[in-house]
C-alpha cells in the first residue's frame, strides 16, 4: 500500500510550529476574548456620554409630543369656534 504524499515538507512543518507561539502572543487570551482589547475607562466614559445624550433626546421628544398635543387642542378649539374644517373626530 502506497502512502499519500504530504503537500508540505518537514521544514515547512517545523517553521509553522516555531511560529505558533509568536502568533499566539499577538491575539488576546481565550478567556479574555475581545473585551481585553477594550480600554475600560475610555469605553465607560463614552458609554456614559452616549447614555446622557440619549436621555436628553428622549426628554426633548417627550416635550415636543406634549407641545403637539397642546397645539392640536388649540387648533381644535379654534375650528370649533368658527365652525369650519374637520375636527379630530372626523378624521
Amino acid at each position: 500500500m502506497k502512502l499519500p504524499k504530504i503537500p508540505f515538507s518537514a521544514k515547512d512543518l517545523d517553521i509553522a510550529i516555531r511560529a505558533v507561539p509568536l502568533i499566539k502572543d499577538i491575539f488576546p487570551k481565550a478567556k479574555a476574548g475581545l473585551n481585553s482589547l477594550i480600554n475600560e475607562p475610555e469605553y465607560n466614559s463614552k458609554i456614559g456620554k452616549l447614555e446622557d445624550a440619549l436621555h436628553d433626546k428622549k426628554a426633548e421628544i417627550c416635550k415636543l409630543r406634549e407641545k403637539i398635543e397642546e397645539l392640536e387642542a388649540i387648533l381644535e378649539d379654534y375650528r370649533s369656534a368658527i365652525g369650519a374644517g374637520p375636527t379630530k373626530e372626523d378624521s
